[in-house]
């Protein structure tokens, strides 16, 4: 069974070996590696699959990757296995850009912070797993009362402009930030079926950018033969 997929594979066509290889965000948690690899392996030969985690706590951060040995097999990848239902979420399936690409939207948002009205980094907090029903005012609602909040801002994909699930907030002062996130990190808002992720801003910019690094790396010398590839 094929799912239509949102944007064809050659509207975001990467070069060279990137071709290959794919990023699937929207994880549910609980999807486990065996998992992860039996959605993909059904389209072709994997080279190396693998669920982003926490290497303490083994906590799942909700993205992956796929790399597959054949092109065509990944353009197939993204058509077939694009939005497809997984649990209680819809996977989104797209081509991996380059290591850092993908945070550049996050760390451009942080860059862009006017220094003189902020008086610490740590005022600016990313949050994943808002619902995408949400908006700018329902957001502020959610963490008005810890704080002044003097920004905020929801991502939207950039090719179908639907949101993402991932927003920012930034408080006035750092102990307002501390304490929405005490308060905050882990809660299900109303209107939202899975716990609220919420950490400092550029805390988050620099973990998903060590594991793109990681990955990216690792593809260089792990060709996995048998079982959850890559493992």
């Amino acid at each position: 069974m094929s799912f239509e997929s949102s944007s064809s594979p050659s509207s975001a066509l990467p070069d060279g070996e990137t071709r290959t290889n794919l990023i699937i965000n929207y994880l549910p948690q609980t999807l486990t590696d065996q998992e992860f690899y039996k959605i993909f392996v059904v389209v072709g030969p994997i080279k190396n699959c693998r669920i982003m985690k926490d290497l303490k706590t083994g906590y799942s951060f909700g993205f992956g990757f796929v790399e597959y040995q054949k092109p065509e097999d990944a353009a197939k990848a993204i058509l077939q296995l694009n939005n497809l239902p997984v649990q209680h979420k819809r996977i989104k399936v797209s081509y991996a850009r380059p290591p850092g690409e993908d945070i550049k939207e996050t760390n451009l948002y942080i860059q862009n912070i006017p220094r003189k009205e902020t008086d610490s980094k740590e005022t600016n907090l990313y949050i994943a797993n808002v619902p995408r029903s949400y908006t700018l005012d329902q957001l502020e609602e959610l963490f008005s009362s810890y704080g002044q909040i003097v920004q905020k801002n929801l991502l939207k994909d950039k090719v179908t402009g639907l949101p993402r699930g991932v927003g920012f907030v930034r408080f006035d002062k750092k102990s307002q930030a501390e304490a929405a996130i005490v308060g905050m990190n882990g809660v299900v808002p109303e209107g939202g079926t899975e716990p609220l992720v919420v950490k400092v801003a550029e805390e988050h910019g620099k973990m998903k950018a060590a594991y793109y690094a990681g990955y990216h790396a690792g593809l260089s010398t792990t060709r996995g033969g048998g079982g959850v590839a890559g493992w």
